[in-house]
């Protein structure tokens, strides 16, 4: 685990993953503060699982085609993960009406394809001899990250925008900066993967080589 590789991918993990979960467990919050109904607001969260569903396969089964047709590494779509939840905290934070929609589905995607690529990224990379031990370490990222996203920015910056008795906000600035924040720190993981993509292409050209070879 103490390898550049390993904390490039934690690191990462934590930018992307902490951002989508602090999403999914701000989304009520998120949605009364911008004037959704509560029926509005509970189709979001249920229609979280939709999406999240459809980025696991989806790009589960993109991972592996492109790897054996194309020989492209699996961290470059990592890298494209991170890069569009970053546009999808830019589309949230914009406050328009509907883009909490929109910033939902692109999230949920987003975090399914997460979940997708981690453990494989952490196979290919240290094999499976202490898979379980590496792939939860690196698990431990999602925690880590749904904290600080959801606790020392989100929760901190709801605070001080928040007023009157009921210690309530209702505006898009509400939520505004935090989700600049978070876009900011989901392109800082998008340039970690870059450099893992950077380290690890020739090792997935070999592979795919073996592969062809079969």
């Amino acid at each position: 685990m103490c390898t550049v590789n390993f904390w490039l991918l934690f690191i990462a993990m934590v930018c992307g993953m902490g951002s989508t979960q602090a999403l999914l467990n701000n989304l009520s919050q998120i949605g009364q503060s911008l004037n959704y109904t509560i029926v509005e607001v509970n189709n979001l969260v249920s229609l979280w699982s939709i999406w999240n569903c459809l980025g696991r396969v989806g790009v589960g089964y993109l991972s592996d085609y492109l790897l054996h047709t194309r020989g492209l590494a699996r961290p470059l779509l990592m890298a494209i993960t991170l890069a569009t939840i970053g546009i999808g905290n830019i589309v949230i934070a914009s406050g328009f009406p509907g883009t909490l929609y929109v910033g939902s589905i692109i999230m949920g995607i987003c975090d399914g394809s997460q979940w997708s690529l981690m453990p494989t990224i952490t196979s290919d990379l240290f094999g499976v001899r202490h898979m379980g031990t590496i792939f939860n370490t690196i698990g431990i990222a999602c925690s880590l990250g749904s904290y600080i996203f959801s606790v020392r920015v989100i929760g901190y910056i709801y605070d001080k925008e928040a007023g009157g008795e009921d210690h309530s906000c209702f505006d898009a600035q509400c939520f505004m900066s935090s989700f600049f924040i978070m876009a900011s720190l989901a392109f800082l993981g998008f340039l970690f993967v870059v450099a893992l993509f950077q380290r690890t292409k020739s090792f997935y050209m070999l592979r795919r080589l073996k592969h062809s070879l079969k």
